[in-house]
């Protein structure tokens, strides 16, 4: 019998959860119900297990793992608990009586005592050692098909428990804080094979155990730092909150899992983008605490840095307005809209409220005047300040009809005047804006004259009879060019788009979303550096490009392709994410529906109240560290068991201490956050690409 106890404790997985139990032993439950429950413990078991740290998790069993052939059906399970705190004994209010009269007794020559019991009596102090500790139950550990499966909760409690308790460590705490369910398992493999895995992706370790602030023994150097792992399929098509006040480790858990995401899509082969909105500048740059190493060092070529100015070795973030006019204009409307202007007018308002999206080729009356427009635009970006590309040419209207109607005004004048037609392709913006001065100072004197006459008022005639050439809209765009409405008033006109030129840039040659988005489907880590050039760039810029990557993904998904995967990091989320924002806004719906086309979305804040609401419901995974002040702490409180460690997320302030809850895992897991270290990042990668 003793040999098939052994052998059936060695295969049996609950066994090996209570390996080494007579040294892990703290104590018994003497109370459960199906949330709490409360263990009877002494400080002589707390010293041979290196103390029970708040927090702390312990398992609770009533069978012996050396007999596993003859325990009963209802003792095959394993509880989970996690440490809360103290709790009272029947006796405490005897024994704290004790105490202090002991302490009454005490001379001065008695301060310290060369006894370990301090001068009281072994059965005295034999019972004073005694106490209770409140615990959360987790779920309870049970064997399946001979697997070990968690459930989350507890399904039964004896009123007469004989539950042991003890304290994990070593192998026996990994299987724990690393446990995830064949179910979950079976899931991440699926949907890590629709973004292109061809198995599941390995684990990687984020961090080691940690419990408490002072981790001077449960850390001990004789102590086994145990790992914690995270799958890399948690953080694809979900979102993510990385949370805690400035200084405490947010940056750094961002690079780690930006590493591992990159290194897991590396080593099978396939494309995972990756763009980092960076406020602060500390992941496209380096800093001490990445030792002298950023990013962008670390995976080279396969990491693209964009600015808002200027800058050696980025690329700029900027669109030049005159070669992307819908782009130009929309950011120009954008920023206007933010901005407290003081000017004003129906033409003002006719030029902020219009688009200039190109129509299709074959609706030629629509693309003409849509040429018109843009080729008017280009002119108010001139007169405005905004810097030319070099070279820069301007396609003008100068149809046989419209110039035909120009020539007859001008030859009927007294004295006749002469105009000047510009080459249609090819004008300067100097020729282009005295054009379209032309063009517009005639149209009203037609008008005029066809008003004097009872005439209707059409100007120039448009190529189609009885229509006219300056519809209401280019009449807008010229008024604004000019700086004068229709009735001969002067209004700012241009003006009130002079201070949006730093977000122009005359060098670039191409859109910059559709590069940005070239480069993540490429599966290329994008790096937008926010902490230079214009402070409104954040928001507008920002929400401008996430909006595209939410469109283009859908579009594609909606054509009945598989969108690329792509992850989403947003560095002080509370800055550009609005709490009041509506759902159907960019961030929030890229928050609840992104998901659906492949779009991973990672936010980093240390206010989690300011976050919006249907971002925070929506999240699956959570890395917390210090949050100073009760308000974020009750924000937080609301998911999962975060409120179990409100106490700790307070006082606690160490760099790197998280407590993280992912997709896999069931509980939330206190854990020190391994240092984002380049050296041996890049190791990795060059084992990486080495493998065939």
């Amino acid at each position: 019998m003793n040999i098939i106890n052994q052998v059936m404790a060695d295969m049996d997985p609950l066994a090996a959860l209570l390996s080494d139990y007579e040294k892990a032993h703290v104590g018994y439950v003497y109370s459960l119900g199906f949330s709490e429950a409360l263990v009877l413990t002494n400080d002589a078991w707390k010293e041979r297990v290196a103390g029970i740290p708040h927090n702390s998790f312990l398992i609770a069993a009533s069978f012996d793992p050396n007999k596993m052939s003859e325990i009963h059906d209802f003792d095959k399970e394993v509880v989970l608990l996690r440490v809360l705190g103290p709790t009272s004994l029947p006796q405490d209010a005897d024994l704290l009586k004790t105490r202090i009269e002991h302490n009454q007794r005490r001379t001065h020559d008695e301060l310290f005592v060369d006894d370990v019991r301090d001068g009281i009596d072994p059965i005295t102090h034999s019972e004073l050692q005694y106490g209770g500790i409140k615990c959360r139950v987790l779920g309870t550990f049970y064997t399946d098909n001979g697997s070990l499966r968690l459930g989350s909760d507890l399904e039964n409690y004896m009123c007469s428990t004989r539950l042991r308790v003890f304290k994990p460590y070593g192998d026996v705490l990994a299987t724990i804080v690393n446990h995830v369910n064949p179910e979950v398992l079976a899931k991440s493999l699926e949907e890590s094979k629709k973004s292109g895995f061809t198995q599941l992706p390995t684990p990687i370790q984020i961090g080691t155990v940690r419990y408490t602030s002072t981790d001077r023994l449960h850390r001990g150097i004789k102590e086994k730092l145990v790992p914690v792992l995270i799958q890399p399929s948690d953080f694809l098509s979900r979102r993510t909150a990385v949370l805690g006040m400035t200084r405490t480790g947010k940056s750094n858990t961002i690079k780690t899992t930006v590493a591992a995401v990159s290194m897991a899509a590396l080593k099978d082969r396939i494309k995972v983008g990756q763009i980092i909105f960076d406020i602060n500048g500390e992941y496209a740059n380096a800093n001490h605490q990445d030792d002298g190493s950023s990013i962008a060092d670390v995976f080279g070529a396969d990491c693209i840095r964009y600015r808002a100015i200027d800058t050696p070795g980025f690329e700029d973030l900027r669109t030049n307005f005159y070669q992307d006019v819908d782009q130009g204009l929309n950011l120009i409307q954008a920023l206007f809209r933010k901005d407290t202007s003081p000017y004003s007018g129906q033409d003002l308002d006719n030029f902020m409220s219009s688009t200039l999206e190109e129509p299709d080729p074959t609706a030629h009356s629509d693309h003409n005047r849509w040429a018109v427009r843009k080729a008017i635009f280009q002119c108010i970006l001139y007169k405005a300040g905004y810097t030319p590309p070099v070279g820069f040419k301007v396609a003008v209207p100068n149809s046989k009809k419209l110039v035909d109607q120009l020539n007859k005004f001008a030859i009927a004048q007294q004295p006749p005047i002469s105009i000047t037609v510009p080459p249609s392709n090819s004008a300067s913006l100097s020729e282009a804006c005295t054009w379209f001065a032309t063009i517009r100072n005639i149209n009203l004197k037609i008008k005029a004259a066809q008003k004097n006459t009872n005439q209707t008022q059409i100007g120039i005639e448009s190529s189609t009879k009885d229509n006219p050439w300056v519809d209401a809209t280019i009449e807008s765009y010229l008024n604004f060019l000019i700086r004068e409405n229709s009735g001969g008033l002067p209004f700012g006109g241009y003006r009130a788009v002079v201070n949006y030129s730093p977000y122009h840039s005359p060098r670039r040659s191409a859109d910059v979303i559709e590069e940005i988005l070239t480069h993540l489907y490429g599966g290329k880590i994008v790096i937008l550096d926010l902490s230079a050039g214009p402070v409104s760039v954040r928001t507008v810029l920002s929400k401008r490009i996430a909006e595209h990557i939410f469109n283009r993904s859908f579009n594609i998904m909606n054509e009945g392709q598989i969108p690329p995967s792509v992850v989403i990091y947003v560095e002080e989320a509370h800055n550009i994410i609005g709490k009041k924002d509506d759902l159907t806004d960019t961030w929030p719906r890229l928050a609840k529906e992104g998901a659906k086309a492949r779009i991973a979305f990672v936010y980093a804040t240390q206010e989690p109240s300011s976050i919006h609401p249907n971002i925070l419901a929506n999240t699956e995974n959570w890395f917390v560290t210090h949050l100073n002040n009760d308000d974020e702490l009750r924000a937080l409180g609301k998911f999962y068991d975060f409120a179990d460690f409100h106490a700790s997320l307070k006082t606690a302030q160490d760099v790197g201490f998280a407590r993280i809850k992912t997709l896999s895992s069931p509980y939330v897991i206190p854990t020190q956050i391994n240092r984002f270290t380049p050296e041996d990042i890049k190791k990795a990668l060059h084992s990486y690409s080495s493998v065939k």
